[in-house]
């Protein structure tokens, strides 16, 4: 019965996978940003606002690189919770034959929570540099939650994970 339950584990399986998944569509999205931006500098392509071509490129490829950072937190993700969940064996010789990086090699749930917060530290000052640069002077007060967010976690990671 025990060992049973233990083998619940293996579920996670699908976690991974849906990741993965996710993972890829963000690729091909990201892939389309940055076409898109691509066809605006060159001129194949109308601005939707009229001589705004220039910042319409920039907000291309700031959503381009929005997808492939979410890209990598979700590949962080997988990778993570499939060696922490269904890998079985994590020993030096192994992880020397996947060649998997040693920042993606994770021992235990804090190490991954630490990426995973780097991350979405990083992901919000992507998000507040694109917001910057679409609403322009016409900010509201509000989006000081944002820089105040990061501030937050940089400070809460260096206090819980104080290296």
């Amino acid at each position: 019965m025990l060992r049973a339950f233990f083998r619940i584990r293996y579920m996670v399986v699908l976690a991974v996978v849906a990741a993965l998944l996710g993972a890829l569509l963000l690729i091909l999205l990201g892939g389309w940003h940055t076409i898109e931006g691509f066809l605006l500098f060159v001129g194949l392509q109308a601005p939707k606002v009229a001589g705004n071509a220039s910042l319409e490129t920039v907000v291309k490829v700031i959503e381009a690189l929005d997808s492939f950072l979410l890209v990598f937190v979700l590949l962080v993700f997988a990778y993570s919770t499939y060696f922490l969940f269904v890998h079985d064996e994590v020993d030096e010789e192994r992880q020397k034959r996947i060649r998997m990086p040693a920042w993606l090699q994770v021992e235990d749930l804090d190490d991954m929570k630490q990426v995973l917060l780097r991350v979405i530290m990083v992901l919000l000052s992507v998000y507040l540099l694109q917001l910057v640069f679409v609403e322009g002077t016409g900010l509201a007060w509000t989006t000081l939650i944002l820089p105040a967010s990061i501030v937050a976690i940089a400070v809460s990671l260096k206090l819980v994970y104080f290296d």
